[in-house]
């Protein structure tokens, strides 16, 4: 009896065993890519598939030695065939290389499962290639630089320039400008506007950088990667299983500067490589009706074209027979402009004379590196006479000892800036009158002042947070609109359209075309649109029914208003 049942549970076991090897075998990992060969600039997608019931993620970090990881999407479909369920699992991830070669798509790992590597021809094709119909993505990015041959501490413009030809959702991203031994700052906000190439409509996005090496030698520029979001037409489940859109990127080429050191014909005590540079200064009274005792402020201003305000070293003044000097604390600040930084420099220096007669101040110079005509060059103050009267009482004031030795150490810390200006500052003013009154003032009141601006800031911060949010004036968006579709304007009726569903909804999410297609919910508007996007975008051109698009807008105006509820929020929105 014992063994006939062993053997049946060995069958059973035997048969239980085989079962579960065979699901085992059944779940897999696969990988697939859309391409195999690609330049370095451009995008691929991976895709992961299981048949796996899994709510885990396969983990992604191998990838990370050779591509940036741009976007994943999610995936999860379900067929009926036969009455047989089929489901699978996919994760769509968009890869840009980091380098160009023989890459390889490592395996990946989910829960056991093993996806076999891919390997992957990178080419190292530059971006500027000619836009055509052939061999370039929908997004593409070219660079330039001003120089590639600078001096240490010269200024370089590098100049970016995203082009784009398909909707892009609002989840646009740059990768930061990181460039070893230089300084960095964005010039001025980000320029939007469109071009055409090669017949075909683009929007171009355009960012400029100031960058200043800080040593000789090769400076590598490396190549920056924009990624977004397109709309993706062919994903029917988007709205349910995904973001609904479809990740692209661009990544730009790489640039690599030949800094060149300093010049040894430069003979100034501090290394000043400018386009442009020049020395004013200004007074707060007449120089020929100065008593003995009074105070008289001298504001000297350097302005360098390409370099910031702390590379500008302090101004030394010689101690003086008959006069004493008191300077003020210096001020430093930076202009962004299309062309580059303007930094500037304001010394201000309260004089007292202490005997009547004629006082000769000596010129001011300035040595610095003109970068455009490869030459060193002196800005100079020409020397000044005051004529200093006798005070009334007829005294004579004792001379101090003054000009503080900071200035020499504001030099050395200046050769090198530590520091990256702040672009979004106002620049100073520059009416003599006012400018030189204030630094008599402040040299006198300083603590005064930085108590009450301390004193000052917290109820503007306040302030600034219990503002109300302004609320969408859908009367005025519509009009906007009409105006557009009457002027026959494409751009202006594409943007007055996402506004004016943007206020009609009173949702300011609704940035997109397709969102407020998808809000609207009409065939004949979305038809409308295509012809527009067609337009604009593909160069065909196609003519746009204005007046119905119209008809069709105020139709859909009538039934969303008629179908508001009244929930008290139409005080926020009105029109």
């Amino acid at each position: 009896m014992v063994k006939p049942i062993f053997f049946k549970l060995s069958k059973i076991l035997i048969l239980l065993t085989g079962l579960f090897l065979t699901a085992q075998g059944m779940a897999a990992l696969t990988a697939s890519v859309d391409r195999t060969h690609l330049a370095e600039y451009e995008t691929l997608e991976l895709t992961l598939r299981t048949d796996s019931d899994t709510s885990a993620a396969p983990d992604l970090s191998p990838l990370e030695n050779d591509f940036d990881i741009l976007g994943t999407r999610q995936s999860r479909q379900v067929r009926i065939i036969n009455g047989k369920n089929e489901s699978w699992r996919d994760w769509i991830i968009t890869l840009s290389p980091k380098k160009s070669g023989r890459l390889l798509i490592p395996s990946l790992q989910l829960e056991g499962m093993t996806s076999k590597a891919i390997r992957l021809e990178v080419s190292n094709t530059p971006t500027e290639q000619k836009v055509g119909s052939g061999g370039i993505g929908p997004v593409f990015i070219r660079t330039e630089v001003s120089n590639e041959t600078p001096y240490v501490q010269e200024e370089v413009i590098l100049t970016l320039k995203i082009y784009y030809r398909v909707q892009l959702y609002d989840d646009r991203r740059l990768s930061p400008v990181n460039i070893d031994g230089a300084i960095v700052q964005q010039l001025g906000e980000t320029r939007n506007y469109e071009t055409v190439l090669d017949g075909t409509r683009y929007g171009v996005f355009e960012l400029n950088f100031s960058i200043h090496p800080q040593k000789p030698g090769p400076m590598d520029i490396p190549g920056l990667t924009f990624s977004a979001t397109m709309p993706d037409r062919r994903d029917s489940f988007g709205s349910i299983f995904s973001m609904g859109g479809k990740p692209v990127a661009a990544r730009s080429a790489e640039i690599t500067l030949n800094v060149q050191p300093q010049p040894d014909s430069f003979k100034g005590p501090v290394w000043l490589p400018a386009r442009k540079l020049t020395l004013t200064d200004g007074w707060s009274a007449p120089l020929d009706k100065v008593k003995v005792g009074d105070a008289i402020t001298r504001t000297i201003v350097v302005e360098a074209e390409g370099l910031t305000g702390v590379q500008l070293p302090a101004i030394t003044m010689p101690r003086l027979d008959g006069i004493n000097a008191y300077p003020d604390k210096s001020a430093t600040d930076d202009k962004a402009t299309d062309s580059g930084v303007i930094g500037s420099r304001i010394e201000a220096i309260a004089l007292i004379p202490t005997r009547p007669g004629k006082i000769e101040l000596p010129p001011v110079h300035y040595q610095w590196f003109d970068t455009k005509t490869q030459t060193e060059k002196v800005a100079t103050i020409p020397a000044k006479t005051i004529t200093v009267l006798p005070s009334e009482n007829g005294e004579v004031l004792t001379t101090t000892p003054e000009i503080p030795s900071q200035a020499t150490e504001k030099n050395e810390e200046t050769v090198c800036p530590p520091v990256v200006a702040n672009l979004t500052s106002q620049g100073p003013g520059w009416l003599w009158p006012s400018l030189s009154a204030l630094f008599g003032l402040l040299w006198l009141i300083t603590l005064l002042a930085l108590w009450r601006c301390r004193s000052s800031r917290k109820p503007a911060i306040e302030s600034s947070a219990t503002t109300e949010p302004k609320g969408f004036n859908e009367k005025e968006a519509w009009q906007k609109f009409a105006n557009a579709c009457n002027a026959d304007d494409l751009i202006q009726i594409r943007r007055c359209f996402i506004e004016w569903v943007q206020a009609l909804s009173g949702n300011s999410g609704l940035s997109t075309m397709d969102r407020c297609l998808k809000k609207l919910n009409s065939a004949p508007l979305e038809s409308s649109f295509n012809q527009l996007e067609a337009s604009l975008y593909s160069g065909q051109k196609q003519k746009l029914d204005t007046k119905e698009l119209i008809m069709l807008c105020t139709q859909l105006r009538k039934e969303q208003k008629s179908s508001e509820p009244d929930n008290g929020l139409n005080s926020l929105y009105p029109g």
